[in-house]
């Protein structure tokens, strides 16, 4: 069984397909993930909103937050958290490669 803080860099998406102030659904080693590019960097979240499940890759990016397209709850795009509601998505680093952009997850169960 790997270490639970162990993680593990995966290829989510080519730097072209997710313009910038654009979030993309992604599915990244088994794994939906909201890839978002904004203010020239790209980060990660979990593509599942806790209020009640929608499709964070579908939002859009307003005033420099992550809108949930079901019922317009407001994310940190780097951070995850949802200051209204007092909580949060999982948060995942991004990082742009030569070959597209990389996230990291924590390492699968062996």
């Amino acid at each position: 069984m790997s270490d639970e803080g162990e993680l593990e860099w995966h290829w989510a998406a080519n730097a072209d397909d997710v313009p910038e102030g654009t979030a993309k659904t992604c599915s990244v080693a088994g794994r939906l993930v909201a890839l978002i590019h904004h203010e020239g960097r790209f980060s990660a979240l979990d593509n599942r909103c806790p209020h009640m499940g929608g499709p964070l890759g579908e939002g859009e990016i307003e005033f420099g937050r992550l809108v949930c397209p079901w019922h317009g709850r407001e994310y940190d795009p780097f951070t995850g958290a949802c200051e209204a509601y007092d909580e949060r998505v999982a948060c995942f680093a991004a990082e742009v490669r030569d070959d597209g952009v990389y996230v990291s997850l924590p390492a699968a169960a062996s």
